[in-house]
């Protein structure tokens, strides 16, 4: 039977799970797990209590997106092993459901906005001032194009249900 998992992290001892908790609950998770823990700590104990109970096609819902990682990083790579691994991934607070093809394409967006380390060049490539592109809002600025027109087509044809715009940083 598929199951349905959440979890809650704070990241100190002196703030309180509970509107998360409350948000887990009535989305009907089958079982909850929670870490009052820095995010950057390398123990996370119910994280690691919850990853080892999954299973292809059980589901891990958080009812906020980044309290999931330790970091942007962390996260990413937690979400490309549910992947691989058939496990699906809702976040209640941006709507992001990995079972539906728009979720996917959000997740995939992200995945490919990490690779990028905010500098506009592949991570690990380039080091400075923050040049890059961001995805922001309709409601935002104009919308403008990376050079060179790497990857502007799937972007562009994506982009509008996302309902967002890429921003060009310094050199943009």
């Amino acid at each position: 039977m598929n199951k349905l998992f959440g979890y809650a992290r704070v990241s100190g001892l002196d703030q309180n799970l509970d509107t998360q908790l409350d948000a887990l609950q009535k989305a009907g998770c089958d079982e909850i797990f929670q870490d009052k823990i820095t995010g950057v700590s390398t123990s996370r104990p119910a994280l690691d209590e919850l990853l080892s109970k999954l299973r292809t096609n059980d589901t891990v819902m958080v009812a906020r997106f980044f309290r999931l990682g330790r970091s942007r990083d962390h996260l990413i790579s937690l979400l490309g092993e549910f992947a691989r691994k058939g496990i699906h991934f809702k976040a209640l607070d941006l709507g992001v459901d990995s079972s539906t093809p728009a979720g996917k394409l959000v997740l995939q967006i992200f995945a490919a906005l990490a690779e990028y380390d905010g500098t506009g060049h592949p991570a690990g490539k380039y080091s400075g001032e923050n040049q890059g592109w961001a995805v922001v809002s309709q409601s935002q600025g104009q919308t403008h194009w990376p050079p060179g027109g790497a990857g502007c087509r799937e972007v562009r044809e994506s982009k509008e249900s996302l309902g967002a715009r890429l921003i060009g940083g310094r050199n943009g």
